[in-house]
């Protein structure tokens, strides 16, 4: 997930906005259609919005929403195939989550979004219920396409500038095996454990893919201190607004302080530069810590907040240690050659 460089101010000012207004259209959308997972249409919505400089066209809005639906049957087929063996079954989820840490390591964010987190999430439902990953896999459809509508909205709203519009095809960094097998050997003895534990932890699974894949976005001095800050604050700032909302449950209120927390995040997003990865990390953490927070799954109190709160934050700190381990691992010389912004 490309973290933005700094950019002219107009530019950012609409970045900002898109990306403040997003998080909310995507909770009220989510609301709307009736989005099993609420937080997870804001979610897909501020990735894509923080990465595209332009709206994705037509035929790739459609086309993502058809290849959410085509891999999640691919999955739920291979799911259902191979549940009852095992070794071949681990060998294929590995393999689901390489190509699709491949595909972030190249820039391809929409597909690299929609294949981590169908490959971390249905196989997760399968080992319990093919009938749950079913129903999981048709809400993954239904969230993707509100993601989708939801950044079509904000573009149209607040489009970029003539001058931050790209004039030719986008250049994109080369792929990196290592780097995509070295996440995908960090992620998995997680979903390795939640399989044979019986565990539907699926926030957790998406926190630590989320601080895999800006891992190697921030500069490389204190990286891992600022994603581990950004997903404390994160986890803060939920805290808070979860305290509000709970206070006045009316949906406006709610949308309002989500409004708020999106724009003051999206705008320093919209600075672009080495913190922009930590800003990122604590939109996400506040999206899911949230949005969780006030969805029936499958009881809320204040305890299960804390609870849900504590598992994020650890998550988040296993995530960013292992990032900082294998970093310290490599070479100078070839984490300057990859030119992190």
């Amino acid at each position: 997930m490309p973290v933005p460089s700094a950019q002219p101010d107009a530019a950012a000012k609409r970045l900002a906005l898109r990306i403040g207004f997003g998080v909310a259209l995507g909770f009220a959308l989510g609301e709307l259609f009736g989005t099993p997972f609420f937080f997870l249409p804001p979610l897909l919505a501020v990735q894509f919005l923080a990465s595209m400089p332009q709206p994705p066209t037509l035929r790739q809005g459609f086309g993502v929403v058809v290849l959410v639906a085509l891999l999640s049957g691919l999955t739920l087929l291979l799911s259902s195939a191979f549940a009852g063996q095992p070794l071949v079954f681990v060998m294929l989820v590995g393999l689901l989550l390489f190509v699709g840490f491949l595909l972030d390591t190249a820039g391809k964010t929409m597909p690299a979004t929609v294949l981590l987190t169908l490959s971390a999430m249905i196989p997760l439902a399968a080992v319990q219920s093919m009938s749950t990953a079913a129903t999981l896999a048709v809400a993954l459809v239904g969230a993707h396409a509100v993601a989708i509508l939801t950044t079509w909205i904000a573009f149209a709203a607040f489009p970029a500038p003539s001058a931050a519009m790209p004039m030719g095809p986008r250049e994109f960094p080369e792929a990196s095996p290592r780097r995509a097998i070295v996440n995908t050997l960090l992620l998995f003895p997680v979903l390795l454990l939640f399989m044979i534990g019986g565990k539907m932890t699926f926030v957790v699974l998406i926190v630590i893919i989320s601080v895999l894949r800006l891992g190697e976005r921030g500069t490389a001095h204190g990286a891992a201190l600022g994603l581990l800050l950004g997903n404390i604050l994160g986890g803060i700032v939920a805290t808070i607004a979860y305290g509000f909302v709970n206070l006045q449950t009316s949906i406006v209120f709610f949308l309002l302080v989500v409004l708020l927390v999106g724009l003051v995040f999206g705008a320093r997003i919209a600075a672009g530069g080495p913190q922009a990865s930590l800003f990122i990390l604590a939109l996400a953490t506040f999206i899911i810590l949230l949005g969780i927070g006030v969805s029936p799954l499958p009881t809320d109190s204040g305890a299960a907040f804390t609870a849900r709160l504590w598992n994020v934050l650890l998550a988040g700190a296993y995530a960013v240690g292992a990032v900082s381990l294998t970093r310290a691992r490599r070479p100078t010389a070839e984490s300057a050659g990859h030119g992190f912004t």
